[in-house]
């Protein structure tokens, strides 16, 4: 448990500051313990920008306000930290220390410039703990590396996707064909390139052919609301899209190239490479805090320097990794391209399998998957309620947000443990991973989010842009190749977020916004984030789009998106709006703009937002949502059956059959264990997307009464993967 930790500041060095400034050495004591906290590093300064001398903040009415006791003491003042900011190393006493020294040296300076590092402590966390350089394939685009693969081994699998499986030779071929039909459409390198497509083996075809034409892919997930998706096509300017039939009508290009269409005439031979490692390989769209999504630039270099040559989780051509990822999420490019580039095989997962742990690990049981990644909230939910998911896979990792450790510290140290249990950070403005940490039971009550991985750097940076000492908060900066080319069409935000190298010249950081603090072991603890964007089931909203998007309907005059967690590990959007009257259909107004995991779990109507006495919004005197509309009983088997279900999973005391799933709290994770349960009760086949879209009792009743009879388990504990030649003989047997 951590405790105070005190200092005491010898008065013969106190005094020469307190004469110069004409104070008392106690005030000059709370002044240098005030100089160490303002460094640490948050969305609003303590001086609103300004950056004032010793001296000055010494002179300011009534003094600096410093949170640590001051106090008398033989041969000079005391100065005590609470137990709360002492923790993890912090060694604010030592900060204090060399601050003083500093200010005896010059007593002018800015508090920007005041030492906190002993040379020792600057040189760690600039250098020791960022000794990350390794060889990786720094010259290549990515494609390359899957062409070389398909040299080597062209009959190992590549690819699965249910009955389907693609070799490597197939699967290079297949994209060639594409590629060089794309090259004829007049795409080349540099251009953007849409997909549209649902998770699978003609997926995987076309990303790899958008690279090999020399062109960027720009994801467009089917799911998506129309008006997001014609926003992105709209912002990248596409001219073409590769899609389905049955998507045809999800996307508003100017042309589309179907993924199905046969090209029996075109070569299937590698073309001239015309992409290389500082061209884009994609721009992913993510949630924007101006209200519309941004676009991230991804090049390939940056994808190189993921998955060649790292220690978090190794690849090669014996491991199979789960394809499990949104194609519109980062995590896409480590399952995708680890597993390709190093001669894997990768199996694409549904959704509904995903979400489902006993799907999931028949899954995994069946195909003998390998590697397999999950958000954090996921993670935590399977490992409850199917504690042996995991047995025999060699790496799984999580990430995306912040949960309880205990349940992957008993994960580690049960009897279905796997061989790695890796937690894994980082924004999509850094490819996918900044920093990894294998779990190992500890006696921390939160899970460092690790050490830098291969060819990165981490800085912890105050809010003045010098480096923090080891324990201080401060905000995170990301450097390295794996840092994004910057934000599509948006130049003012990009010089923003990407800024110059505070220590290499010519060279730019990711300012990330997180909020993190060195521990002495040289890995990282995350704390929070300097601003209102938040992270929920792993994806990364910023509330100002969501108010933004409210903003917009006519009846609604001023908006607030907040995130509550009445239950303990279920946080929600709750969104409260000013109305001039009645408002309806609010939620039908953002499932028509936003994505699924964007629209708020529950509308609440206030007359006024609650204000601090300075004036800003009173997020803790937001009032709680309450019941909408009557309480009506179950009134049959099958609903009563839905109601008990929904109060065990949802955590709520009370289920009326017209209550609304989302309005309870209800997520796709959440939809996920409630259809596996129905299916065990109820003996029927229940779909997360029966729950989403008929999100009552009543409705999801009808539906499941005209459902199909459940289907068996696979029961067996692995079912033997067919050879590349067995699958390939079945697929040639089966189109004749």
């Amino acid at each position: 448990m951590p405790v105070n930790e005190s200092i005491t500041l010898p008065a013969d060095r106190l005094r020469p500051l307190a004469d110069r400034y004409g104070t008392s050495l106690s005030a000059v004591a709370r002044g240098i313990a005030f100089v160490v906290l303002s460094r640490y590093a948050a969305e609003d300064g303590p001086h609103d920008g300004a950056d004032p001398t010793f001296g000055e903040l010494l002179g300011q009415p009534g003094g600096p306000a410093a949170t640590g006791t001051v106090s008398g003491a033989d041969g000079g003042v005391r100065v005590e930290f609470p137990a709360d900011l002492a923790g993890a190393g912090a060694g604010l006493p030592q900060c204090c220390a060399i601050a003083l020294e500093s200010l005896a040296r010059d007593p002018g300076q800015r508090l920007s410039q005041i030492e906190l590092l002993s040379p020792r402590e600057r040189e760690r966390v600039r250098h020791e703990f960022n000794q990350t350089a390794t060889p990786f394939a720094a010259d290549a685009g990515v494609y390359e590396l899957v062409q070389a693969q398909a040299g080597r081994a062209p009959d190992a699998l590549a690819v699965i996707d249910g009955d389907e499986a693609l070799t490597y030779q197939e699967l290079n071929g297949r994209a060639n064909r594409l590629a060089r039909h794309l090259r004829d459409r007049g795409v080349g390198r540099g251009d953007l390139v849409g997909v549209c497509l649902e998770p699978s083996a003609d997926l995987v075809v076309a990303v790899l052919a958008v690279l090999k034409a020399g062109a960027a892919y720009v994801p467009l997930d089917p799911g998506y609301p129309a008006r997001r998706l014609e926003f992105m096509v709209r912002d990248t300017g596409l001219r073409l899209v590769i899609t389905s039939g049955s998507l045809l009508d999800r996307t508003p290009a100017q042309a589309h190239v179907l993924i199905e269409e046969d090209r029996p005439m075109v070569a299937d031979t590698n073309l001239p490479p015309l992409a290389g490692p500082a061209d884009l390989a994609y721009v992913m769209y993510t949630s924007g805090s101006t209200g519309t999504p941004k676009g991230v630039m991804i090049e390939h270099r940056s994808i190189c320097r993921l998955i060649d040559g790292n220690w978090f989780a190794e690849v090669t051509e014996m491991d199979v990794v789960a394809q499990a990822a949104s194609f519109s999420f980062d995590p896409f490019t480590f399952e995708c391209w680890a597993a390709l580039t190093s001669g894997a095989r990768l199996v694409v997962l549904s959704r509904d399998t995903v979400l489902d742990a006993q799907k999931l690990k028949a899954a995994i049981r069946q195909h003998g998957i390998s590697t397999i990644r999950l958000t954090a909230s996921l993670f935590k939910q399977h490992v409850l309620d199917c504690p042996d998911l995991f047995t025999g896979v060699k790496t799984v990792l999580y990430g995306g947000e912040a949960i309880d450790r205990s349940v992957a510290d008993r994960l580690v140290t049960g009897p279905w443990a796997p061989g790695s249990v890796v937690n894994g950070y980082g924004p999509t403005e850094a490819t996918t991973y900044t920093s990894c940490h294998r779990v190992r039971p500890g006696d921390r009550p939160t899970m460092p989010i690790g050490r830098p991985i291969s060819n990165t750097e981490v800085f912890v940076m105050d809010r003045y842009g010098g480096l923090a000492p080891v324990g201080i908060p401060g905000e995170l900066w990301v450097g390295g190749p794996g840092v994004a080319r910057g934000y599509w069409n948006q130049p003012g935000l990009t010089a923003q977020r990407f800024v110059s190298h505070p220590f290499a010249a010519g060279a730019r950081v990711y300012r990330t916004g997180d909020l993190a603090r060195w521990l002495p072991t040289g890995e990282l603890e995350f704390l929070g984030r300097i601003d209102q964007q938040v992270k929920i089931r792993g994806y990364r909203i910023e509330p100002q789009e969501i108010e933004s998007v409210l903003a917009g309907h006519e009846g609604v005059t001023a908006a607030v998106v907040d995130v509550r967690e009445d239950v303990p590990g279920e946080k929600r959007l709750i969104a409260y709006y000013v109305t001039t009257g009645p408002v309806e259909g609010l939620r039908q107004w953002c499932q028509q703009r936003l994505p699924d995991y964007m629209v708020p779990s529950t509308f609440v109507a206030v007359d006024s937002f609650p204000l601090t006495p300075n004036g800003k919004l009173d997020r803790g005197a937001l009032p709680a949502p309450g019941r909408v509309g009557r309480y009506v009983a179950p009134r049959n088997h099958v609903e009563e059956t839905i109601v008990q279900t929904w109060v065990a999973v949802l955590g709520v005391p009370l289920v009326g059959v017209f209550d609304d799933f989302f309005d309870l709290g209800g997520h796709s994770l959440l939809a996920g264990q409630i259809a596996s349960r129905l299916r065990r009760e109820l003996g029927v086949e229940v779909r997360i997307r029966m729950i989403l879209d008929a999100p009552t009792v009543a409705a999801l009743a009808g539906q499941v009464g005209a459902a199909q009879p459940a289907l068996p388990p696979i029961t067996s504990r692995r079912a033997r993967v067919p050879s590349a030649r067995t699958l390939h003989r079945c697929r040639r047997d089966t189109r004749t």
